[in-house]
This record gives structure tokens, sequence and C-alpha cells, in this order.
């Protein structure tokens, strides 16, 4: 099995054991542990079956074993601290063959004995669980590792945690962000140095217009009228002292750069990606604004350079814009919500025609990835995410970026771009998006309207763009869900019209599929790749007469995408064909000539 395609698996099987399982199931020739082993699965010998008979007939078997089970404690912490895992012991780190890769355990190491040297090696003491497996006749034990509620070492003193396949010591960058993403250890939440008359009383006033607009007046009036009992009630005073969150949110100038000395954030605009932009928004600006009113000033300049492309669909009116409000606030709520306030450094906003990018100090959470955000949350600031939601300045833990995803895709523009390491970056492509594929998803020729907002068909039918086929193992990754849940948002697709099987695959468990004929005649100018004939084109606008008995030459462009001289040679066919006629009643030449549908139209299908 490729390493691609075993990391995608560690990351889409919630269970661990299930993992391991498939993995062992796949053992052949050229067995070697460390091609296998991933972020949740990591193999063991025991020193039993490791050492020729000679070696262990001249060491004492009995320390040997004692030092492998502190190996175990060892690792197990390390799964702890990251995603959890399963240690599987009884596989050789390198065989020749499956049968010498799987040596098995003896009944020295049981699974209550194995358990319980995990227990007392941990500290905290971590408890797992332990499964035995016969496989080819060899005894394995599974060692289950769960997600530690903290951050464990071993007696020892060890902090190690699970990177990739290996286990890397704790370092006190990493240790926070554990402790954070544990639930542990919470920056917003300590409390500052400043009490309630640190605070600006046009960000209490912003908080509470905000407030209302969500029906929480209680709350509202108080940060009106009592800023002590309002930041009592949203559970940021304590003890006279006003917690790191509340500053953030409603703190004045010398509290915010007391608090936060790179305070701020820089917006910039730009012709291109590449050339020099201009300053919407300077740090000195930015400097003297707390999040209440700092992110709807960003998003006030962000909405001065966005464009927007209006076309109908039908009596209604679509609007594509190339960076939707809705996406910008989420990612732009989420870069303070969510980043690292002790790493220096500031927000940083670049826009262009091309793409938007914000970027915030610090890396993801280690119990997050990249490609997996529209399945997995964490929250690095538990507090000031918690009040950011109570104002509506951004969607719930894991909703913002499900949020972004579904927009985009509904636009027919590609997803966003995920860059971590010191910043966390998040790279929103530009344009206005493609209208062929919003104006099906809008039109009466989508088969089942409410998918048309499932972010899984969303991004299923996104791919087959640019695919002519897809499986459920292959669209799995793309919208980061496994290939039994991928299988089943393919079998919807199919059963709602928007997808077929490809003929030679049809009888398969899993089948190949593509879009249905309709979908693709809907599609064709939104596809990179050619599909059947210009007979789809013509069927679909037969569906149209059929429906509307009369076409013109502006609804074939609409419909196809095309210029007038195309649009013109389509009407031409069909009227040679004897399916449309000129309009008796109408101009016969120029460009409001309608045709209208003949007795034919009446026998074909729609």
């Amino acid at each position: 099995m490729p390493r691609t395609q075993l990391s995608f698996l560690d990351h889409t099987y919630g269970d661990s054991v299930a993992l391991a399982e498939s993995v062992i199931r796949g053992i052949g020739d050229d067995w070697e542990a460390s091609k296998r082993e991933l972020q949740r699965l990591d193999f063991k010998e025991s020193p039993d079956t490791a050492l020729p008979l000679e070696v262990k007939a001249k060491r004492n078997l009995g320390k040997l074993r004692k030092e492998f089970l502190g190996l175990i404690s060892e690792t197990a912490a390390c799964l702890a601290n990251a995603q959890g895992g399963v240690i599987v012991i009884g596989i050789r780190d390198k065989a020749p063959s499956r049968e010498e890769a799987i040596q098995g355990v003896s009944m020295a190491y049981t699974a209550e004995g194995l358990r319980l040297a995990v227990y007392s090696g941990t500290s905290p003491s971590l408890t797992v669980a332990v499964q035995e497996r016969t496989v080819d006749g060899r005894r394995l034990l599974l060692v289950d590792v769960p997600i530690g509620a903290v951050v464990h070492a071993t007696t020892g003193g060890a902090y190690k945690w699970r990177v990739e396949d290996r286990c890397e010591p704790i370092g006190p960058d990493t240790m926070r962000s554990i402790s954070a993403a544990r639930g542990t250890y919470d920056w917003s939440a300590e409390l500052s140095d400043f009490g309630p008359d640190a605070l600006s009383a046009a960000a209490l006033a912003a908080a509470a217009d905000r407030l209302r607009d969500v029906g929480q007046d209680d709350l509202a009036r108080q940060a009106e009228e009592d800023r002590e009992q309002f930041l009592r009630s949203c559970e940021l005073l304590e003890r006279g002292h006003v917690l790191r969150a509340g500053i953030l949110l409603y703190g004045g100038e010398r509290a915010l750069t007391s608090l936060v000395p790179d305070w701020g954030a820089i917006v910039t605009t730009a012709s291109s990606a590449g050339s020099e932009g201009a300053v919407l928004l300077r740090r000195e600006d930015a400097r003297r604004r707390p999040l209440v009113l700092l992110i709807d000033d960003i998003l006030a300049r962000l909405a001065g350079v966005t464009q927007t492309d209006a076309f109908r669909v039908g009596s209604a009116e679509v609007r594509l814009i190339d960076f939707e409000p809705d996406v910008v606030r989420e990612l732009v709520a989420n870069a303070f919500a969510h980043r690292d306030w002790e790493q220096p450094g500031m927000v940083d906003i670049g826009h262009s025609p091309d793409a938007l990018v914000v970027a915030s100090p610090g890396d993801l959470l280690p119990t997050l990835h990249a490609d997996r955000l529209l399945r997995e949350s964490a929250q690095r600031n538990r507090v000031l995410s918690r009040e950011v939601t109570r104002l509506r300045i951004a969607e719930g833990a894991g909703m913002g970026f499900d949020r972004v995803y579904r927009s985009l895709a509904a636009a027919g523009k590609e997803p966003p771009r995920i860059h971590v390491g010191p910043r966390f970056t998040v790279v929103v492509p530009g344009g206005q998006g493609d209208r062929a594929f919003a104006r099906f998803l809008r039109s009466e020729e989508f088969p089942e309207p409410r998918l048309a907002g499932d972010l899984d068909v969303l991004l299923t039918l996104s791919i087959l763009r640019a695919r002519s086929s897809i499986t459920a193992a292959t669209v799995g990754p793309s919208i980061q869900r496994d290939p039994d849940f991928a299988d089943d948002v393919l079998r919807r697709m199919h059963t709602a019209g928007l997808i077929e099987p490809t003929r030679s695959t049809a009888a398969r468990r899993r089948p190949s599929y593509r879009l249905s004929a309709k979908t693709a005649a809907a599609l064709r100018p939104a596809l990179s790749y050619r599909i059947g004939t210009i007979d789809m084109d013509d069927a679909k606008l037969l569906r149209h007469l059929k429906r509307h008995r009369r076409i013109a030459n502006e609804d074939v462009r609409n419909y196809l995408e095309c210029d007038v001289a195309t649009a013109r040679n389509r009407l031409t066919r069909l009227r040679n064909r004897g399916y449309i006629k000129i309009d008796p009643d109408g101009p016969k030449r120029g460009p409001l000539v309608e045709y209208v549908a003949t007795e034919k139209v009446d026998g074909i299908e729609a």
C-alpha cells in the first residue's frame, strides 16, 4: 500500500484497532515496519523473538523484558500526547516474507500485565486497552492507546509526542499547544492586569448592537449601562481583573498594547498577487481598535475592493462575488480567535484579484491536520472563541471552515489552500467563480434541490469538473471522508441522477462514476475535458423547449455559455431537424427572432 494512501487511512479510520488490522492484513514480502508505521500505528517485537538464542543465553531475559515494557510505556505516552493509536506487539522490524514478519508474542506478556505496566510507567497514569489477536496462527497483542486528557510523561520524566511515525521530545511551545488542545491551558482565560475601566466605551456599544441583533437584550443593556455586570455575566471578570479575552475584545489602546505588544493587523491590496500593493489598513490604525471594532473595520475595507458578477437564472438574479463576505468574515475572525497570542507578529491580510491571503502567528494545534479541517475542530483560545461566537462575529467551533468550503464550492471555485508552519496561512482563490456551475446548481435542471447545499455533493461535482471519472477511494481524500462514507455520497448522487457508473465498472461493488448525460450537458462549459457530442447540447435545449415551448438566441447563449454565432448555429440545427420554427407572430430576422416548438418536440423524452 503506498505511503500516501496509508497516511490517508491514518486520518480517516476512526477506529485505531481497525486501522492496525487493515495494515496487518497487507503485510507481505520485503516487510519493513518503518514504512508502515503511522501517526497512530506502531509495531514492536519483544526481545523473546528479536534476539538470537545465544544472545538471550548471555543476558538477563527478565531485565530485557522489563526494559521492553518501559519502551511500551514510553510509546503509549507518546501516542496519547498526539492522536492516540495502537501498538502492535509481535511484528518484526524487517523480514523477507509475511511468515517471518509475524513472529507473535509469548505468554510471558499478558493483556493485564501490559495494561498495568503502562499504567505504572506513565505520569499521570495512562489507562490503555489491550486486545489479543491470532494472525496466521501467531498470537499478537494490540495496545489501544486513547488520546490523553492531559500531557503524559514516563515516570522517568520523559515527555514525547508522535510526529508522523516518530516519537519526538516535547518542547515548551509544543507543550503549551498540546495543553491548549486538551483544554488544560487557555491563554485567553488568564487574568490581565486591568479592571473594567480599561475597556473601550465604543467597543462595548458595538457589542451591545451585536447582542441585540441576536436577541440578547439583557446582555446588551448591561454592556451599555453596567460594564462590570456585563463582564460577570460573560464570565470575563475575576477578582476585579478582566480576563485576557475581554481585553482583546473590548480593551482600550493602552490595555491592548500592554497585553499584546504586537497588537494590530496589516491589510494590503494589489492589482496582482506579485505586484506592489497599497495599504488598506496600517498597523498604527489597527492598534487603537479591540477585536469587536477591528474585525468590522477590516471587513469594511476589504468590501471596497471586491468584484461582483451578476446574472439571471430564470426570474432570480444570482450574484457571484470574488470574495464572499461570509467567507472573509470567518477567515478574519478565526485568524484572531485561534492565533497563538504568545508568538510574535500580527495578522497579515493580503488582497488581490488572484487571491485573498490571511496569515496569523502560530501553527495548527497538534490535534489538527491541514487536510482534515472540514472534519476536525479544536480551540486554542476557548474563552475568546466562546465570546466571538456569542457576538456572532464568527461561527462556532468547526463551523467556520465548513462555511468557507461550502461558499467556494457553490460558486464553482477551488477549496482554500492551507499552509502550516510558524504561521497559519489560508489562501482563497480569486475570481467570481464558474458561472455555468453556479447556474446549474440554481436551475430547474438540478435534479434534487436539497443536494445543492450538500457540501459533500458540491465538492464531488467540483472534482468531476476536472476528472472524467472518480471512485470512493479517489474522492475520499478531497471531501475528507473515509471510503465507506464517500461511497454513500456517490450512491446518493447516483440515485438523484447527478452521476452514473461507467459501463465497464457498473457491476462492481464500488464502481467508478462519471457525470450523467444530463449533468454533463448542463456543466459542459465548466468542464476541463471533452464530453459526448453536440447532441448533449441539443438535448439540453430540447428539454427547455418541452417545458417553455419557445426559445431565442439569448436563451441558447445563457444555457451553453457560448457566443451569438454558436447559438445561431445551434438554432439552425434544431430548425433543420424539425424541432422548431420561427414564431409567426414575431420578427422574422435580427436578434429579437424567437422560435417556437413544433409537434415533434412532444415526442421526445424530457
